[in-house]
């Protein structure tokens, strides 16, 4: 993906061009509102493709932490909050994303 990220303004006026290179091309657009707000446009289905990448991703960590207390490397934990059991096994919080 280029580093290069379009204005919003300018991306506002070449919104179907970028779309249609998202969707046939499978070629991502950085958008910049500002320095820090920053976002790529991709197409539905390579959104997809990274949501299932993702969801493959945390179910090894799950797996490998059930391993890992199958093999006594692990404690059987208690967590008082989704969020704390996503930082223990270094993940995402699902919660914190849209």
């Amino acid at each position: 993906m280029s580093t290069d990220a379009l204005g919003i303004a300018e991306a506002r006026t070449q919104l179907g061009t970028l779309v249609s290179r998202a969707v046939h091309g499978h070629q991502p657009t950085t958008i910049r509102r500002s320095n820090s707000e920053r976002a790529v446009l991709i197409s539905e289905q390579d959104y997809e493709e990274l949501l299932r990448a993702r969801r493959e991703l945390e179910a090894g960590h799950v797996a490998e932490a059930i391993a890992a207390h199958g093999r006594g490397e692990r404690e059987m934990m208690t967590y008082d909050s989704k969020a704390a059991l996503y930082a223990d096994l270094d993940l995402p919080n699902p919660s914190q994303h849209s």
